[in-house]
């Protein structure tokens, strides 16, 4: 077994990306997802915005508030239209 003391962004956030599908929603509030981000995955509360940004890219959201993320065309990960 290889142990791997750094891991690149890209791949800790398609990692993370893989893992999300049990916790993140339509209008999930930012902060709620940076606590996930630090009690689920163990990441370093200074990483989480860069992560989240990258997450809003790969998950089609968008944050009008600054707060609430929301999947583009309201579809979640599961394929179930949101109303």
């Amino acid at each position: 077994m290889e142990i791997v003391s750094t891991v690149d962004k890209e791949q800790l956030v398609y990692d993370i990306f893989r893992e999300l599908n049990g916790f993140i929603y339509h209008g999930i509030t930012t902060h709620e997802l940076c606590y996930i981000l630090k009690d689920k995955f163990r990441v370093a509360y200074k990483y989480c915005c860069d992560i989240i940004e990258e997450l809003k890219i790969k998950l089609d959201m968008y944050c009008p508030d600054r707060e609430h993320l929301y999947y583009v065309d309201q579809v979640v990960p599961n394929g179930k239209k949101v109303s």
